[in-house]
């Protein structure tokens, strides 16, 4: 379900709700310095125009702001219309002197003419993408020479402890994981057939989560978790709980995240 258009439009990303749950055991027990550590792995400048492809809710522009320019011209997307418009209000209230406009569409897809933005970001989203190459793709397109684009995604061992937990109840959940989709391991190859110059940038970070409910509700969040019956819920409860009892009563969480910063894009692919 990973890309599924269809499944992500309607029950996870039809407004932040999920996505939130799992944002919190990340802000709550990490270093909550994800945004504003990948808007420094760029260089802005004034009046840029950016486009973003899977915005999401819009978190990045809100803890950002203090680090981005005064002026830019921002055109957020994202498959889901109520994840357009929470975004365009978080960026319109954050930038004053932003210009912001939104619309949902296909990253597959993009509407817009060859070089015609001077950032393009993608922020954890191409695992989602039916067909990642093509999406990576239109970002080189519609990019700018001279532009850069700001790709980010996860590893193969990101929240390796979540996933134990999660097989132990769900024994087949791990075998298509995102990363195997689009991840640090595989997006270089991706992204050179797009763009001249790619080079990878490593978040340091780990979760030390003190309470069960945090993790019951990240794993609740996205299948299968969402989808658990009464008895795998009861199931899921307790190897949460056997395992903060074998941890002294903390879970330690390792992460695996970071970014793509690309540039020169080639056009195609």
């Amino acid at each position: 379900m990973f890309n599924d258009p269809d499944y992500l439009r309607r029950a996870q990303y039809a407004d932040a709700r999920h996505l939130d749950a799992r944002a919190r055991l990340h802000r709550k027990y990490g270093r909550d310095d994800w945004y504003p550590w990948a808007a420094s792995q760029i260089s802005w400048s004034e009046g840029d125009r950016v486009l973003e492809v899977g915005c999401g809710p819009g978190w990045f522009w809100t803890a950002a702001a203090d680090i981005l320019p005064a002026r830019l011209a921002l055109t957020l997307t994202d498959l889901s219309s109520g994840m357009v418009e929470a975004a365009c209000a978080r960026a319109a209230q954050a930038g004053p002197d932003w210009t912001v406009e939104g619309r949902a569409l296909d990253a597959a897809r993009l509407p817009f003419a060859d070089a015609s933005f001077d950032v393009v970001m993608a922020f954890h989203m191409l695992y989602h993408v039916p067909d990642p190459a093509r999406a990576i793709a239109e970002l080189a397109r519609v990019l700018r020479p001279g532009g850069v684009a700001l790709i980010t995604t996860n590893g193969r061992g990101h929240l390796r402890e979540l996933v134990q937990i999660e097989t132990s109840v769900w024994p087949g959940a791990a075998e298509a994981g995102a990363a195997e989709l689009f991840g640090l391991e595989n997006g270089r190859d991706l992204l050179e057939r797009a763009f001249g110059h790619v080079a990878l940038h490593r978040h340091h970070d780990d979760l030390d989560c003190t309470d069960p409910v945090d993790v019951a509700a990240y794993l609740r969040s996205s299948p299968p978790g969402i989808d658990a019956t009464a008895d795998e819920a009861r199931a899921l409860a307790a190897e949460i709980g056997r395992v903060f009892q074998d941890g002294g009563g903390r879970l330690r969480i390792g992460k695996e995240a970071g970014a793509f910063v690309c540039a020169a894009p080639r056009r195609v692919i």
